[in-house]
């Protein structure tokens, strides 16, 4: 600028003024490096709206790409599901290890929550929550990348919504267990784990399922999820392998965790599956 201020006060014109005609007639050596900083000012004045744009269309190919990469894409708080918007997924920072997730429908609003719970077993687990009716489901990936793929995989959300078969269907097929009512059970009689089967009086009441095995403390622990006799899971319960003095029980109608003593020569299962027909889970 000092240079056009220098021109224009020989040239008797005011600063804001640049005679770009007679400034360049000026022998060009003498005004090389003059020359130069107008040059640059004038094609940066110009041409930036130009390159600005050829920068937004570049971004935009790289976003395209990026949404492409995968069937399912999670990038800037939008799912992708084969490179079109699938939903919005906000990530709600609550410790430092397990954020929370608060699923939308592209108008914005919320369909379903997703909760790093730590009550749930003896590591945690996240819990989806359907917000229509209050339903919610124990989810078994403990990862978070995991949470976008469940979504779309599933197909929840359905014309900005979740239809009630969707959801029906996800509480029964993937790891969840649906809030219900409990029952009244009036029997005394001794109750029987199997194998598979749970009973009482020759009664099919139940089942149960080994779903993971683990070491903890160099000690060989069981997860055991707990079904009633329609098939609906109402518990998950962790315990050591051998001769195991306690029981952790998570029952999913209240989101309870309670510790069972087992004692010595007792079977944890059947502990669990008594627990569970006296307090109405089965």
């Amino acid at each position: 600028m000092n240079a056009i201020r220098q021109f224009n006060k020989m040239n008797k014109l005011p600063n804001h003024q640049i005679d770009v005609w007679h400034y360049f007639r000026q022998p060009l050596k003498k005004n090389f490096m003059k020359n130069k900083i107008l040059i640059a000012f004038i094609f940066t004045f110009h041409f930036s709206p130009f390159i600005s744009f050829a920068q937004k269309q570049l971004t935009g190919e790289k976003r395209l790409k990026a949404v492409s990469a995968k069937p399912v894409v999670f990038l800037d708080d939008t799912v992708y599901s084969n490179a079109k918007p699938y939903c919005l997924m906000k990530e709600i920072k609550v410790n430092d290890y397990h954020p929370d997730y608060s699923v939308k429908n592209l108008r914005g609003e919320e369909l379903i929550y997703i909760k790093w719970d730590t009550k749930s077993g003896v590591m945690g687990a996240y819990m989806l929550k359907f917000n229509k009716d209050g339903k919610t489901a124990k989810l078994k990936t403990t990862e978070e990348d995991d949470l976008p793929e469940l979504i779309v995989n599933n197909d929840l959300i359905v014309n900005n919504d979740v239809p009630e078969d969707r959801e029906k269907n996800f509480i029964g097929s993937n790891g969840g267990s649906v809030e219900g009512t409990k029952t009244n059970n009036t029997s005394n009689s001794a109750i029987i784990v199997a194998d598979k089967w749970i009973t009482q009086d020759l009664m099919k009441i139940g089942s149960w399922a080994l779903v993971n095995t683990y070491y903890q403390d160099k000690k060989l622990y069981h997860e055991t999820d707990w079904f009633d006799k329609g098939g609906t899971k109402v518990a998950n319960a962790k315990y050591l392998y051998e001769d195991p003095d306690i029981a952790m029980v998570l029952t999913y109608s209240d989101n309870k965790t309670t510790q069972l003593t087992v004692g010595p020569g007792k079977s944890a299962k059947t502990v669990i599956a008594t627990y569970l027909r006296q307090n109405g889970y089965l």
